[in-house]
């Protein structure tokens, strides 16, 4: 009984529970996580927060509204936001990843805000090898252009949404399950490479149609409504290359940009890859039999579940994916390979560069 009353205390004293401002540096770690954000939490001009690997971010709801935040809009006025004006590092590894998730669970994609990077220092502010599920906008970005990378943003209302010079650049992200689009484009040109976008409820990308967005070497499928919607009228029209007088399967867009399954390894469509084609959508390899859902795994039918060993969206060995992204040096596989698409691609460390 003490040894369980010990652990019990334990337990109690690694949740941490924050809010408020914070304006110098401060460092988050898993042994004091989780972290419960019980309200808005500004990161000041004069503020640097450091999210170590490994650590979990559970997000709540305000109990009331912090008057001294700025609030985008509406919305974020009634649900918790993070609101980064100074320097946020956080950056995971590929297999101590960091998480932002809701405190209640369910299908609602609303439940809290979301990163909002506004007018952030660009050279120090970089999310990576990080998943953000359940809030109005995963990262919103203005008056910046922070690096967002091996990130999985998935189950938000919408994605990535760049605003008003919000120029992000994002590198081999998954964006999938969004309630509205992926990325929303709103007076800004962000830069996006190696990044998949599927599976979004309406478009997997939504340009205001003046925006000179960056959108190469990329994969969408499966966006309900299209993948462009007043984007560059050359994004997603796919011209069959050539090789020696005859046209490959891996056809890409203008912008060198793929629109085929992504083949996620160990799902139905990886299956059956040598057996027949997997370019169009059928009751055999349709998206949704194509992602390693970790959270609606048990609400998935056991015989269609993915084998435990293999990695969240991990790479089929017959991905389009493979050796298709950006082939810019900086951008190659940690292997010194051509970067893949998708959040298993591209290095551990990448320069801060533009």
């Amino acid at each position: 009984m003490l040894l369980l009353a010990a652990l019990c205390a334990a337990a109690a004293r690694a949740e941490t529970r924050v809010s408020g401002i914070i304006d110098n540096n401060v460092r988050w770690t898993p042994e004091n996580g989780p972290y419960i954000l019980t309200g808005d939490l500004l990161v000041t001009r004069k503020g640097y927060l450091i999210i170590a690997p490994g650590t979990q971010i559970i997000v709540g709801k305000p109990s009331s509204v912090d008057a001294g935040t700025d609030q985008i809009d509406h919305i974020d006025s009634q649900l918790v936001a993070i609101h980064v004006h100074g320097m946020l590092a956080c950056q995971g590894t590929r297999e101590k990843r960091i998480s932002f998730t809701p405190l209640i669970k369910g299908a609602e994609r609303c439940h809290w805000y979301g990163i909002v990077f506004d007018g952030s220092y660009d050279q120090l502010t970089e999310v990576a090898f990080t998943d953000i599920a359940g809030a109005c906008n995963g990262i919103a970005v203005r008056g910046c252009s922070p690096m967002i990378r091996n990130c999985i943003i998935e189950y938000n209302n919408v994605g990535v949404n760049c605003l008003k010079e919000g120029n992000a650049r994002l590198y081999n992200c998954i964006i999938a399950r969004s309630s509205s689009c992926g990325v929303r484009v709103q007076g800004a040109n962000p830069v996006i490479f190696g990044s998949i976008i599927f599976a979004n409820q309406n478009n997997g990308v939504w340009c205001d149609g003046v925006s000179a967005m960056t959108f190469e070497y990329n994969c969408l499928w499966g966006n309900s409504d299209g993948n462009f919607m007043e984007c560059d009228p050359e994004m997603g029209v796919i011209k069959p290359m050539e090789n020696k007088g005859k046209k490959t399967a891996d056809s890409v867009d203008a912008h060198h940009n793929l629109c085929r399954d992504p083949m996620f390894a160990g799902t139905v469509a990886d299956s059956i890859a040598g057996e027949q084609d997997v370019s169009t959508p059928t009751p055999t390899n349709r998206v949704t039999d194509t992602a390693i859902v970790k959270a609606l795994y048990d609400s998935i039918p056991k015989q269609q579940r993915p084998p435990e060993r293999f990695r969240k969206y991990e790479s089929s060995r017959y991905s389009p994916c493979i050796d298709a992204g950006n082939p810019d040096k900086q951008f190659k596989d940690r292997d010194g390979t051509r970067n893949d698409i998708g959040i298993w691609g591209g290095p551990d460390v990448m320069g801060s560069s533009k």
